[in-house]
């Protein structure tokens, strides 16, 4: 006799471990579903009907996308309010993705100006205010990019050379904050005996050394540059007061000074002047204007590098700048511009260039990594401010995210530095409104964190690093990791793929956020699964082959049915699991559906199509 067990497929009891398929749980790595979130679509503005369709497989955490600056403004704000009424009624909780926008205001185009910062700083702010809409009880997580088009200012592969894996440091760059504009220096060997000393195989790159005569170069050719004007205008006048002209002119001679006064003025009419005494005129006139174009062209930038050695500098040096100062001040008010000071203003400039030249080199140049670190956190820390200011105690917590590998500021020891830099700054912010520090403190440590892509650090690969450094890489950051982004890759390409289908070491990476206590939410960022496997619609959702990867609980109240051991397996005929009207099922014991019935009882007519395709039967 045939019964149901030997026609229905699968496992009599999928509870059981022993049951656990292969192809499932190939992360290694058992997550709780109830931590597991989705990222919506970034490709639409329609952020709504996003909600709509994902949150349909049970997600409990849905993250808008913003990435896309022009698409997040796109994003209507009655759309704001109804995702957050949406999420609330269905008790979503809600994160965002800020617009991927470089807060430092770093331009590839045109360098670094202090303008385009503001407007990160006030575009990154819009982002956060609006995020705080979609989580009216606080504490919302907004992701922002550290970096959005810096290439690794610190770039380091390993490569190997003769069976030994070794740094290879990409180029050096610096900038000139004072400018903006940013420099490369290659990291060649230099030859040129330094200390005494020839080494014929030369000597390796060193940053210190190299940024150190860069400013000293740059310093040299800005003083070089006033000595040459100096020259050229003493020059000019020694036409007329040179000590070996016979005809020379003394200043200091009373009826001399009221002559010269009368023919330097400007309303002077040099037409009231006859013959010889004309001609003498016009020289005159000629030789300290053309003089006094230069000192002031001299002056001007004196001025300039008094100012940034005087920020810069120090101990003696300050002093030896305090000195000359004291020494001038009450000789240079209107001197500039006074013809008959041009001996003055010319002494006055050498003696400058005299002691500018004896002090230490200022800092024309910084490391470009180091730059762009402080300025982007300043505005980190000020755009957390602007949001304290508003929501106090329920401020979106601000998590800044590792660019993929390859970027800037997308290594862990830059990040933490970030972050770092940014609750530093956010707490004086704090302190200048009467904040004690340590509550500035905790509350900067609340509010400033990292969000982790796992695909992102995975992308270290391309370099030459190996799976223990992504690993590593974790370790380092974890201390301050509030917000995980969930992706699988190569190593290679951004790719996006939902876990367990790259080489991601997810297992390892949530080990060591586990070890410092990280408790947050997961979410998964599928970019490419939108793209290239989503012809059918929501039924590739990235949602499931996640939770299949981890392995994770069926139920968000717990309970042993997990994805690991029940996806793909059929259940037993009482569970109502599985194919339970299997086509076999109708040839042992009935008819398939009415199609196989006599036509006296309801079967198809012979030649015509099912009743059920629309078309009745004749």
């Amino acid at each position: 006799m045939t019964n149901y067990e030997s026609i229905y497929s699968g496992a009599s009891d999928p509870l059981f471990p022993q049951y656990q398929l292969p192809q499932y749980a190939s992360a290694q790595y058992q997550m709780n579903i109830s931590t597991i979130g989705m990222a919506l679509d970034p490709r639409t503005a329609n952020q709504l009907n996003e909600v709509n369709v994902k949150m349909n497989p049970g997600t409990r955490h849905l993250e808008v996308q913003g990435t896309m600056a022009d698409v997040f403004e796109s994003i209507p704000e009655p759309h704001i309010k109804e995702i957050a009424t949406l999420m609330r009624l269905n008790k979503i909780t809600p994160s965002l993705h800020a617009p991927v926008i470089e807060a430092s205001g770093f331009n590839s185009q045109g360098g670094w100006n202090e303008t385009n910062r503001m407007a990160a700083e006030q575009q990154l702010t819009s982002a956060v205010l609006r995020g705080a809409k979609l989580d009216p009880n606080g504490n919302i997580s907004v992701t922002m990019h550290s970096t959005a088009q810096l290439p690794d200012m610190d770039a380091i592969s390993k490569v190997k050379e003769g069976g030994e894996i070794k740094d290879k440091r990409g180029p050096f760059l610096i900038i000139n904050p004072e400018t903006g504009a940013p420099q490369t220096i290659n990291r060649d060997l230099s030859y040129f005996p330094e200390q005494g000393e020839f080494k014929e195989k030369g000597r390796e790159f060193n940053a210190d050394r190299e940024l150190l005569k860069v400013n000293k170069e740059s310093w040299l050719q800005n003083l070089a540059q006033i000595n040459r004007y100096v020259g050229i205008g003493n020059q000019e006048l020694s036409q007329l007061f040179g000590k070996d002209n016979p005809n020379k002119i003394n200043m200091e001679d009373p009826a001399i000074r009221k002559e010269l006064k009368e023919i330097l003025n400007p309303n002077f009419d040099i037409n009231t002047l006859d013959g010889v005494a004309k001609q003498r005129a016009k020289e005159i006139q000629g030789v300290i204007n053309h003089g006094q174009i230069y000192l002031r062209d001299a002056y001007r930038g004196m001025q300039d590098l008094f100012d940034k050695a005087y920020k810069s500098s120090s101990g003696e040096d300050k002093e030896k700048l305090k000195r000359f100062a004291n020494e001038i001040a009450p000789q240079i008010n209107g001197l500039e511009n006074n013809p008959l000071e041009i001996n003055r203003l010319s002494e006055i400039l050498e003696t400058g260039v005299r002691v500018l030249g004896q002090i230490e080199t200022p800092k024309t140049f910084v490391p470009m990594n180091t730059f762009i670190i402080e300025k982007s956190a300043q505005t980190f820390a000020n755009v957390a401010k602007n949001a304290f200011d508003k929501y106090g105690e329920k401020s979106p917590i601000i998590n800044i995210e590792n660019p993929p590998a390859g970027g800037g500021i997308s290594k862990a020891e830059d990040l933490k530095l970030l972050i770092e830099k940014s609750r530093e700054k956010f707490v004086e912010n704090l302190m200048k409104d009467g904040v004690s520090k340590s509550q500035a403190q905790d509350t900067a440590k609340k509010m400033i964190g990292a969000t982790w892509d796992v695909g992102h650090i995975n992308m270290l690969r391309k370099q030459g690093y190996s799976e223990k450094d992504v690993i590593k890489q974790t370790e380092i950051i974890a201390p301050f990791v509030k917000h995980v982004h969930l992706s699988d890759n190569f190593g290679f390409e951004h790719t996006e793929l939902p876990m367990g289908m790259g080489n991601v070491p997810i297992k390892e990476i949530m080990q060591k956020l586990g070890e410092k206590g990280f408790e947050g939410k997961k979410i998964i960022e599928a970019g490419n699964w939108w793209q290239h496997f989503t012809a059918q619609g929501t039924k590739n959702n990235p949602f499931q082959p996640t939770i299949e990867a981890f392995g994770s609980n069926a139920y968000t109240s717990g309970g042993a049915l997990n994805w690991g051991n029940s996806g793909g397996a059929f259940g037993g005929y009482a569970m109502g699991v599985g194919n339970i009207n299997p086509r076999v099922h109708q040839t042992i014991y009935g008819a398939t559906g009415f199609s196989g019935l006599p036509q006296e009882l309801g079967g198809n007519i012979g030649g015509e199509q099912s009743r059920f395709s629309g078309t009745p039967n004749q």
